[in-house]
């Protein structure tokens, strides 16, 4: 954006499960792109915050700047993840020898918007910066937010759809079928989320 004095936000890259995708890029993203991607801002949904406040890590120099990087497996800086994205145009080869990701799996990291402060794994409130990404527990704890809301959309769009068929039978294929053309996610997914619907929808009944 050119207006005067607009700062783009801090991110962390979150790896994400593929069929999520669509609805993050519908429902939790404003104009912001960063890497080609829009922002996702999820601090609005239920304990995002607190996951947020969370211990962090820096997976390019390490917390103190003496330390080795800490690595996660889910999350990337936005310095690391920059780094990976230009490697991959340059030398997808070395990189994926040295990173031990392609282009297929950076595809799964989503930028998530980040708060202005962040807790070290020493137990120091600093700025978050481009070198931060989330720790490892605060990773899962965050996917584990954004699969909730996930599914609460879907349950939603259920109600919605049931409604729509005004009292008719429906499989639960039609209905995910249904989800994921509006909500632009390939046909790919339909019976992995199919299969994950079915399984919450009997643990609420047993």
């Amino acid at each position: 954006m050119s207006e005067k004095g607009y700062k783009m936000p801090v991110v962390a890259w979150l790896k994400v499960t593929d069929y999520m995708h669509g609805w993050l890029q519908k429902e939790l993203v404003g104009g912001t792109r960063i890497g080609g991607k829009k922002v996702v801002c999820l601090q609005h949904l239920d304990g995002a915050r607190d996951v947020l406040r969370m211990e962090t890590c820096n997976d390019v120099t390490g917390d103190d700047e003496t330390e080795e990087p800490d690595v996660q497996e889910n999350s990337l800086s936005a310095t690391r993840y920059g780094c990976i994205d230009a490697g991959l145009a340059l030398d997808p080869k070395t990189v994926q020898r040295h990173y031990g990701m392609g282009r297929e799996e950076l595809a799964l990291f989503v930028p998530i918007e980040c708060p202005r402060t962040c807790l070290t794994k020493n137990g120091v409130l600093r700025p978050w910066t481009s070198d931060t990404c989330f720790g490892r527990q605060q990773s899962a704890a965050l996917l584990k937010v954004l699969r909730e809301a996930f599914w609460r959309g879907v349950a939603e769009y259920d109600r919605e759809y049931a409604r729509r068929m005004d009292g008719e039978k429906y499989a639960a294929v039609d209905m995910i079928e249904a989800f994921c053309r509006d909500m632009g996610t390939s046909d790919l997914y339909v019976d992995a989320m199919r299969r994950e619907w079915q399984r919450r929808a009997k643990r609420i009944k047993d």
